[in-house]
């Protein structure tokens, strides 16, 4: 039994309209649109719902500063939504959907729901590279993009109150698995036994309630990342920080401020965990950031202590 990634997220915002310009020009594409509501998948048919704020068709915000509504992991079958409905429904309340949907509220009093996966496979062509004695690619001039086309989720990150809240729940319940750890501040969790570096991480802020920070998206190469966030700045979008690559979970990324209450990131290259890895440690920082980074917001720039104790995006 294990899940098998982010199958849906919901937002409440507060311009449906700027919204969907902002997914359109992502690269995301758009199955749904009207004056309230619309609907975007990533190449695998994942999805994010859009809904104004004040929608009654969304579930409650764990604050009013909230934009994420809803997650939803998918599972393989529905022998595994039964078996972790039977675990969830133990100290909560549970709502069955009759189309294989469970819902109910985490223990950072985020909505999330748990159903059968409908995504499919996907088998995008890698990208064919030079190197020294190797020459892949001969008489074929490299791809450009012009933009990037998501194929999938990557991972999804909060501020919340106390990140061992988050990793108790996740892991004792939902079966995922820490990969690595900030010390006494923020826990990578995975999905399952081999699975993306990390689906979900938490960090602490300093703050009452949990706080949405950034939604990834992988796209096929770093090349592609480097087309799509180029295409976003033309299209006037902010960069939030990047072109640049993680030290922790090796991905290059570019992220964007998105209109949606937090940052959109474009990453490609991460790494992909089993059972057999040993988790680390690390402290918070810009040293551990990244191994190179372009437009670089002031946080990550400034020496102070206090700029260094700020949360990370990754």
């Amino acid at each position: 039994m294990a899940i098998t990634g982010i199958e849906a997220v919901t937002f409440g915002v507060e311009s449906v309209e700027d919204s969907i310009k902002f997914l359109d020009d992502f690269g995301l594409v758009k199955i749904k649109d009207s004056d309230d509501e619309a609907v975007f998948r990533c190449a695998d048919g994942s999805r994010i719902n859009i809904y104004h704020h004040a929608d009654p068709r969304l579930p409650d915000a764990v604050n009013c500063n909230l934009s994420v509504r809803e997650i939803v992991w998918g599972v393989e079958n529905v022998e595994d939504l039964e078996s972790l409905g039977e675990k969830l429904s133990r100290d909560r309340p549970i709502e069955i959907e009759a189309n294989n949907k469970i819902n109910c509220v985490d223990d950072i009093g985020l909505s999330i729901g748990i159903a059968v996966s409908g995504k499919k496979a996907i088998d995008p062509d890698p990208a064919i590279v030079n190197t020294p004695g190797n020459d892949g690619r001969i008489n074929t001039p490299a791809t450009f993009y012009k933009r990037a086309i998501p194929q999938m989720f990557s991972h999804i990150v909060f501020g919340v109150p106390d990140h061992r809240v988050v990793e108790e729940f996740y892991c004792s319940r939902l079966g995922f698995r820490p990969t690595d750890r900030y010390t006494d501040r923020g826990v990578f969790l995975r999905c399952a036994e081999k699975s993306n570096h990390h689906n979900f991480f938490a960090m602490n802020i300093d703050s009452e309630h949990a706080q949405f920070n950034h939604l990834a998206f992988k796209v096929r190469d770093v090349h592609e990342v480097i087309g799509g966030g180029q295409y976003l700045n033309a299209q006037g979008w902010a960069t939030q920080v990047g072109p640049g690559r993680h030290y922790i979970s090796s991905a290059c990324f570019w992220y964007f401020k998105s209109p949606m209450g937090g940052a959109f990131e474009y990453c490609a290259d991460e790494d992909v965990m089993t059972d057999a890895w040993q988790e680390r440690e690390f402290q918070v920082g810009p040293e551990t950031f990244s191994e190179w980074t372009f437009n670089a917001t002031e946080e990550f720039n400034a020496p102070t202590a206090a700029s260094k104790a700020k949360w990370v995006l990754l």
